[in-house]
């Protein structure tokens, strides 16, 4: 009559290995799962980020082309204009400085020299919420 005994042994045996090793598992999941999502949220961060610039030097772009590069520019010296820039219909980015520093210069083609004057253009703009953090600046 050793069978009722060998069941109750058997349970003594019964450590709970499978238990510890699921419960590992999961919290190691876990871990991975939260790296994963947060890694996910940088990216998308910087993405939006990315997608702003791109829209600030594309609207500065669309500005310089519709203006002309020496336009608000001063016959000498410098000049400093702020205003605004259109990124899409719905978005403007206000605080948008452009300096214009005109630059005396010798060009010389085939051994002739001909002295002529070079508009340095620079535009600075700064939105922390859609540029990131720092100022963005676009110049020739």
């Amino acid at each position: 009559m050793d069978k009722p005994s060998r069941p109750r042994q058997a349970r003594r045996c019964q450590r709970g290995d499978a238990l510890v090793e699921s419960l590992v598992a999961i919290v190691l999941l876990g871990v991975i799962g939260l790296g994963l999502v947060f890694a996910l949220g940088c990216t998308l961060v910087a993405q939006k980020f990315h997608k702003g610039q791109s829209l600030a030097v594309q609207g500065i772009r669309a500005e310089l082309q519709r203006t002309g590069v020496a336009s608000g520019c001063p016959i000498s010296g410098n000049a400093s204009q702020t205003g605004e820039l259109v990124l899409s219909p719905e978005q403007t980015l206000s605080g948008v400085t452009k300096s214009c520093t005109i630059t005396p210069v010798s060009v010389s083609v085939n051994g002739v020299q001909k002295n002529t004057q070079l508009p340095l253009i620079s535009y600075a703009v700064q939105s922390d919420t859609r540029l990131g953090p720092g100022t963005l600046m676009v110049s020739n």
